[in-house]
């Protein structure tokens, strides 16, 4: 029989309250325990999520046995030391991404992975969405040709008030950290380190609210970028320009379609929304999230201690990537 995966909530935010409902719809997982910095706050959600342990962190961590893994989703600047904590309890942890707010934060959270031989993983749901995963087998099977250029948007400002955690430095807020990171992360994903990154931005309350940046890379390949925490509407996706063909993925970080349009008029478009013959949807489960859950998971089975698809590299060379944006623009921490 399948081992059950234990599982607690650390930071009880938003973010946690959607990740909750997801873990506890994939088979083999439960909800045992969540924590906070404050017990009055553990207890509360415990209660309104009948969750059976509502511990601090310092509790949580005396009682590594109660759990096999943990779900970071405090604010950005405060990902760290909980992290840490735990790894040093031999806690494997999943970390919401942004992962950190600088390189130097992010190594440190790796090598104290690697020191204790636990696991760590960057939550990046977008890179285990089956869309995901199909637009790599697209781009890999030749049929529309090597990357000329991409571009990527992620705008928002939905809920954003003047008192929201996008616009305080303090908890690691700015549009780099908190949409740039999709972006970031898929122009990584298919075309790798840049040769050269440019980057320039609008700073408010000591924060991005937008960034343009341009990545470079051999043979004059380029990827643009455009993010920003002040629109009224989400306007997000991705188009990569190739060869024979222009492919576009439309709400690219939870995607669900990908659309290749051939520059050879004779070959129809398609409009691809399956992967072996199953749709990109949710597959009967209430979140997106659930297929990074799955995976996570796996690895505590099958005793990894790190993802070959969010692998320690991956979650470092990208988090260069943003820090070099977030100093060109001005801010830095």
């Amino acid at each position: 029989m399948e081992k059950t995966i234990r599982w607690a909530m650390v930071g009880l935010g938003k973010i946690s309250r959607r990740m909750l409902k997801a873990i506890r719809s994939v088979p083999g997982s439960e909800v045992v325990a969540c924590a906070s910095s404050s017990k009055e706050r553990a207890e509360a959600y415990a209660k309104e999520f009948n969750i059976p342990n509502a511990l601090t962190y310092q509790e949580l961590a005396d009682n590594p046995g109660l759990v096999d893994a943990v779900y970071i989703a405090t604010h950005m600047n405060a990902h760290a030391k909980p992290t840490m904590m735990f790894l040093k309890k031999k806690i494997a942890v999943l970390c919401e991404k942004t992962f950190a707010t600088s390189e130097k934060e992010a190594e440190s959270m790796i090598q104290c992975s690697v020191e204790n031989d636990t696991l760590l993983m960057e939550a990046m749901w977008t890179r285990f969405l089956p869309a995901t995963l199909e637009l790599q087998d697209i781009l890999a099977g030749g049929k529309v040709g090597k990357i000329l250029s991409t571009r990527g948007k992620f705008e928002v400002g939905i809920g954003h008030g003047p008192s929201s955690r996008v616009f305080n430095k303090a908890v690691g807020g700015g549009s780099i950290l908190d949409v740039g990171i999709y972006p970031t992360t898929y122009t990584h994903m298919l075309l790798g380190v840049p040769e050269k990154i440019e980057a320039k931005g609008r700073l408010k309350k000591e924060v991005d609210v937008n960034c343009d940046a341009v990545f470079t890379y051999p043979g004059g390949v380029t990827a643009t970028t455009r993010v920003s925490t002040e629109f009224l509407t989400l306007k997000e996706f991705y188009i990569i320009e190739c060869e024979h063909a222009t492919v576009t993925v439309p709400s690219f970080f939870d995607a669900r379609k990908i659309i290749i349009k051939y520059k050879d008029k004779n070959v129809k478009k398609e409009v691809i929304t399956s992967r072996g013959g199953v749709p990109f949807g949710r597959r009967g489960y209430p979140d997106g999230f659930t297929h990074e859950i799955f995976h996570f998971n796996d690895l505590i089975r099958r005793n990894i201690k790190e993802s070959p698809v969010m692998t320690h590299e991956v979650t470092m060379q990208v988090m260069r990537m943003i820090d070099a944006q977030l100093k060109q623009v001005g801010v830095e921490y």
